[in-house]
């Protein structure tokens, strides 16, 4: 009687601890990690990378530089001071009428006339205003030539951008290829283990030899260990992209599974007209070429003088004899008549520049199209090659588990059984090695096409 109570009172706890049991054990579990987006990880990577701050900072160093150059059209303020005293007198001699002979008083001065000046605290202020003139259209190609600089640095950081977002997507799809791996190694892994099951029973029964359990185990090994070491390589690329997002290391985060996908091949001249509007190097090239030209007409200015408008001031304090105040304004002109070939080389030497850059101009959109179009055909290849791998492995475990399925009735292993243990490692290693071609060429066409 008693037992038979404390049976109803077991059957009616059993639920309630069953629930109980689940809630502690669900309460235990870690909370699952985030997703991350493709495009959240690669946005991450483009701020937060350190390099790149540094080339955005150089962008706005260059902009200073320009702001700095184009004070050259405002008029140039230049005072300088000299003070002291003077080490010995100043001696200034006027002969006998050196400022002319008046009537009714003769010459002035009317004999030699000596003036000191003795030394005490003195002061000499030269002062001057010039504003270029002529000067204006040599400027003005200069500071176009630095504003193509400024744009070379901001193109400069475009392509830091892409190959971190390449970079980015590489171990991102290094992660998604990683994962599928993992799961088709994990069913893998099942066949062998049940096929390591059979072969131990009959191992223990003295039904097959023990050379031949020890090679099905030997093989199971092999599985575990590839498996592993799938997951190792996962967990590199994890911290890789942890590090390109300034994140911790150990962040937990999951990808989305990505399915491979074919390219259009009509879209290739689309490709093509997209890399050379927005690839860096193409357009790093083509403002090279720009600054060339400018630097080219920065010289083609004839041999005249360079003209300004000036205002001098030249001042004199603590001189007995010599004016306090002078001032001068109108035209300044300087001009070198001699250069003895300078700037007719300069000019040449600009122009050969001019050609040169031209010429890397082009060469940098040719090799931009065969480099997209080398990109097309690596990932159709690469595509191409999954559906093969993945039927050769399905092939491959069916022969396992029929060989499995025949060895536990007829308790004897046979070379078919071997083989098919072959087959499926080297099946599964090529679905492998195809799918992480297929993500790699993915990212090279991505990087090829300026996509961000």
């Amino acid at each position: 009687m008693i037992a038979r109570g404390a049976c109803t009172l077991a059957r009616g706890l059993g639920p309630v601890l069953a629930v109980l049991a689940v809630a502690s054990t669900t309460g235990a579990q870690p909370a699952p990690a985030p997703p991350l987006p493709l495009e959240t990880a690669v946005a991450e990577a483009l701020q937060q990378n350190r390099p790149l701050q540094a080339e955005r900072l150089g962008v706005n160093r260059a902009s200073e530089e320009l702001a700095a150059f184009r004070t050259k059209r405002m008029p140039l303020f230049d005072v300088t001071v000299r003070g002291g005293t003077l080490i010995a007198p100043l001696s200034f001699r006027f002969a006998t009428g050196v400022f002319g002979t008046f009537p009714g008083i003769g010459p002035v001065p009317p004999a030699n006339t000596t003036i000191d000046t003795n030394p005490r605290l003195t002061s000499v202020v030269v002062a001057s205003v010039v504003q270029p003139l002529t000067q204006l259209r040599r400027i003005s190609f200069g500071e176009q030539a630095l504003a193509i600089g400024r744009d070379m640095a901001a193109e400069q950081v475009r392509a830091r951008e892409s190959e971190v977002s390449a970079n980015a997507k590489k171990l991102y799809y290094g992660i998604v290829q990683a994962e599928a791996g993992l799961r088709a190694r994990e069913e893998s892994v099942r066949l062998y283990r049940e096929l390591a099951r059979v072969v131990d029973q009959y191992a223990a029964e003295r039904a097959v030899l023990s050379a031949e359990a020890l090679e099905v185990r030997a093989g199971l090994m092999q599985q575990e260990h590839e498996l592993q070491s799938i997951r190792r390589t996962a967990q590199g690329y994890r911290e890789q992209l942890n590090a390109l997002r300034g994140r911790d290391l150990d962040e937990a985060f999951t990808v989305e599974p990505l399915r491979p996908t074919p390219v259009d091949g009509d879209d290739l001249q689309a490709a093509e007209a997209r890399a050379l509007a927005s690839r860096p190097e193409v357009r790093l090239r083509r403002l090279q070429s720009e600054q060339a030209g400018f630097a080219l007409k920065a010289t083609e200015t004839p041999g005249m003088p360079d003209v300004s408008l000036a205002f001098n001031y030249l001042g004199f304090y603590g001189f007995e004899i010599l004016p306090n105040h002078g001032a001068l304004v109108g035209v300044q002109a300087t001009w070198e008549p001699w250069d003895w070939g300078r700037r007719r080389a300069e000019r040449e030497g600009r122009r050969l520049a001019v050609e040169q850059s031209g010429l890397a101009a082009r060469e940098a959109e040719a090799l931009v199209r065969v480099d997209v179009r080398a990109r097309f055909r690596a990932v159709q290849e690469a595509f191409d090659r999954i559906p093969v791998c993945e039927a050769a492995r399905d092939v491959a475990r069916e022969r396992l588990r029929v060989a499995t399925e025949r060895l536990s009735r007829e308790a004897a292993l046979e070379r078919d059984l071997v083989e098919a243990q072959s087959r499926l490692a080297q099946s599964d290693l090529a679905c492998q090695q195809a799918l992480a071609g297929y993500w790699t060429a993915r990212a090279e066409l991505e990087r090829a096409r300026a996509d961000q």
